[in-house]
């Protein structure tokens, strides 16, 4: 234990910016955007999901960037002043991101082995990969470098990581975007991404898909953009969550571009996940000229978007440690990675050749529909409605610009307008999940 501890803060607003853009771009806007966008109305599903961003994203965004701010501390430090029980409440936070971490990296670890087999020059299929025991050395090698990141700290390793590696990926992505549209059947595949079904937006699936992608994507309402908040110095709020919005709809849709082209061209099914990721893409790669230089950036840009996120993830509990239980920071970085790892085994072991699971269902997928689907929008639930309803509307209202027209707006959304459409995804998750859809 710690007497005073000085808390760190960011060296400047790009620094802060890019972290909070590394956090909310991850694996999910480069694999799973394009292929929402594209079973869900095309080009048509651009609307909802600007909506979704602009209506409901950016306004949580813009809550938890004012309560890190005004609080200037992590979020169980932030909720216990307003009461013991809200405590609990950030506890509950901070348990969800221990777990969401631990099967996330599951993922992150397939993405550094596939970046390496490229760059080796080694052609892996997935089943083969999968079938070793290759993913648990993958998984405690990529758990280690976000222990290496977040213990070095704000300024030395989370702002020095995010930015060099937010430039680099948008320049890869870039230079893969160039090639991907040479290709020749690029035109088929960006009309399957792009042609627009305008009869798609009269489904309520398509808007609660686009809402539950905002949400998921912009890495909000789970206590990562809090947190990094409360290490701000000055600056705008609304304008650095614009940018940071805006930012990560850009890269998702870019992804598109990059994707489906791919695709087509090659004449593979345009599947979307697993299915995706590591059988359809590695194969196209490998017939492709300089396939094995393209898969290795694909691969790396997918995992330089990984580690950022999951950097942001491991910081949530170590901060609570740090700021809370007064935990210096390379303990508590260690004792949250131990953590991180022993509740990730199951989910890195159930696609093994131990097939790890639960009543037929690997750990993985049972992690991501508990943890990383139903526990997630239940976490973002409970942060609005602390925020919303139980913080002096002063507090948030003062960290904001705006007239009072605005900031009247701003409140109505926070309190009603996203727990309603959080409530409305959770109903629709259970409905889906009960065979009611």
């Amino acid at each position: 234990m710690s007497g005073i501890l000085v808390r760190e803060k960011w060296s400047s607003g790009i620094g802060f910016i890019l972290a909070s853009i590394g956090s909310a771009v991850g694996i999910g806007n480069i694999w799973r955007f394009p292929y929402i966008v594209g079973d869900n109305g095309g080009g048509a599903f651009l609307i909802p999901y600007v909506i979704a961003v602009f209506m409901f994203g950016l306004p949580l965004m813009i809550l938890e960037f004012s309560l890190g701010r005004h609080y200037k501390t992590s979020v169980v430090s932030a909720f216990s002043k307003l009461g013991k029980k809200f405590e609990v409440a950030g506890l509950f936070l901070v348990f969800m991101m221990v777990m969401i971490l631990g099967y996330y990296l599951v993922v992150t670890s397939w993405v550094l082995a596939y970046s390496l087999f490229f760059l080796s020059g080694a052609s892996v299929p997935f089943s083969q990969f999968t079938g070793s025991y290759y993913p648990i050395l993958f998984f405690l090698a990529s758990a280690g470098l976000v222990f290496l990141v977040v213990r070095a700290g704000v300024k030395g390793g989370i702002e020095k990581l995010s930015k060099v590696l937010i430039p680099l990926l948008v320049t890869m992505l870039l230079v893969l975007l160039v090639t991907s549209l040479s290709q020749a059947g690029a035109m088929e595949g960006l009309a399957f991404y792009l042609t627009p079904d305008f009869s798609k937006l009269s489904e309520p699936s398509v808007w609660t898909a686009a809402f539950g992608q905002a949400f998921f994507s912009l890495s909000v309402g789970t206590g990562v953009m809090l947190t990094y908040a409360s290490y701000m110095r000055e600056g705008n709020l609304v304008r650095d969550s614009v940018v940071i919005a805006v930012s990560d709809l850009l890269i998702a849709v870019l992804a598109g571009f990059v994707i489906f082209p791919l695709v087509f061209s090659f004449g593979l099914a345009p599947s979307s996940g697993v299915q995706l990721t590591f059988i359809s893409l590695p194969l196209i790669f490998h017939e492709m000229e300089y396939g094995l230089i393209l898969g290795a950036m694909f691969f790396s840009l997918l995992f330089f978007a990984a580690l950022t996120s999951a950097v942001s993830f491991l910081e949530v509990p170590v901060a609570t440690l740090i700021d809370h239980y007064r935990i210096e920071r390379k303990k508590a970085t260690a004792i949250v990675s131990i953590m991180v790892i022993i509740v990730g085994l199951p989910p890195a072991l159930s696609y093994t050749t131990l097939k790890l699971g639960l009543f037929g269902t690997p750990f993985l997928d049972l992690y991501d529909l508990v943890f990383g689907t139903l526990g997630i929008i239940t976490a973002g639930l409970v942060l609005t409605i602390v925020g919303g309803w139980f913080v002096k509307k002063e507090d948030i209202l003062g960290q904001i610009v705006g007239g009072k027209m605005t900031k009247g707006l701003f409140m109505v959304i926070v309190k009603y307008f996203i727990p309603l459409v959080l409530i409305v995804n959770l109903a629709t998750v259970i409905a889906k999940l009960i065979g009611w859809q």
